[in-house]
């Protein structure tokens, strides 16, 4: 049975995962909280320990995007992706975060998408 402190929260959010201050990937958080995410990604150059920065960027309804970055250190892999612990840089990046994984996605860059409407 699994055991969290924290209840976890669905998403989708994409983020761009840097490995050495590079970026490697781009990844969908599947879950997460203030103290974890779950990061799907077909990246496998990641092993438990890594440490890892995440980057979900948004648009604040202006010219300039803007990111909310967290440090991530990996705690366990799966063929889907890894589970990581995160730290924000201050706290006005923490509940921007939560914001976003709580549904108040308008500011969220999205790629576009054709649609048929009936």
């Amino acid at each position: 049975m699994e055991h969290r402190c924290t209840e976890r929260i669905e998403s989708k959010l994409r983020v761009l995962i840097y490995k050495h201050n590079f970026p490697v990937a781009i990844g969908c958080i599947n879950n997460g909280s203030a103290q974890g995410v779950f990061v799907e990604t077909d990246f496998v150059d990641i092993e438990c320990e890594h440490q890892l920065k995440l980057e979900v960027i948004i648009n604040k309804k202006s010219s300039r995007l803007q990111a909310v970055t967290m440090e991530a250190i990996v705690i366990h892999k799966t063929e889907k992706g890894f589970g990581a612990e995160i730290d924000f840089f201050d706290e006005l990046q923490a509940n921007e975060f939560l914001g976003l994984l709580q549904g108040n996605q308008a500011h969220l860059v999205v790629e576009p998408v054709l649609a048929l409407v009936i």
